[in-house]
């Protein structure tokens, strides 16, 4: 028997959160998980995640990671650019700007793509396609974004420059030396997270 969207809408809108966090999205087809998702999202769960309610905040328990995640139904009056891409009408622009929102809807993140109309002075009438997400998942969207689209180019590039350089030139490289800026970002990333939250502990100040 066929299934619509809407009947899968329905059923998994049915569910009780317990029920919903029960489901492996890994047994469902490409179209349901979709369905699937967008449910998770609706309700600020994620897929696995093992619900923790404490004053009216919900915790999302996935081992040695907590995030709280907070969706707003009006979320695009405050969302944020997770990336943009500038080109003509149906151009390889437009098409990974497609491709990015359609990456983030698989993994969860609610987006949608605003073209923006040319500017009258730009003599090549490019848009600029943006995806936008919640503000509150734009770091997990760019994070998304970076393992399943840039990283891939970036390693290209990386693999490129290192087969011209001379033997000399690559075996006098260190990675530990070449990957401290990245790893000095990531550990700014962290210390500044981990600093909001112990001043939020500390004062009291803790958003719900």
């Amino acid at each position: 028997m066929d299934v619509s969207i809407r009947d899968l809408q329905t059923h998994y809108a049915s569910l009780s959160r317990e029920a919903l966090l029960e489901i492996d999205p890994d047994h469902l087809t490409p179209v349901a998980r979709g369905v699937y998702l967008q449910e998770l999202n609706s309700r600020g769960l994620q897929p696995g995640a093992v619900e923790i309610v404490e004053e009216d905040v919900v915790y999302e328990d996935q081992g040695d990671e907590v995030e709280v995640f907070e969706i707003e139904e009006d979320w695009l009056e405050h969302a944020t650019i997770a990336v943009s891409y500038w080109g003509n009408l149906h151009s390889d622009e437009a098409r990974k700007a497609e491709l990015a929102r359609d990456i983030l809807t698989e993994a969860g993140i609610p987006c949608e793509i605003s073209a923006i109309e040319p500017d009258p002075e730009d003599t090549q009438a490019r848009y600029e396609y943006r995806v936008l997400v919640p503000d509150s998942l734009n770091l997990r969207a760019m994070s998304v974004l970076d393992q399943q689209i840039f990283n891939d180019e970036v390693e290209a590039d990386w693999r490129a420059h290192f087969g011209m350089l001379t033997d000399g030139q690559l075996y006098a490289l260190r990675p530990e030396v070449t990957c401290a800026g990245m790893l000095d970002r990531v550990a700014r990333l962290k210390r500044a997270y981990e600093d909001e939250v112990a001043r939020r502990q500390e004062g009291g100040d803790v958003q719900g």
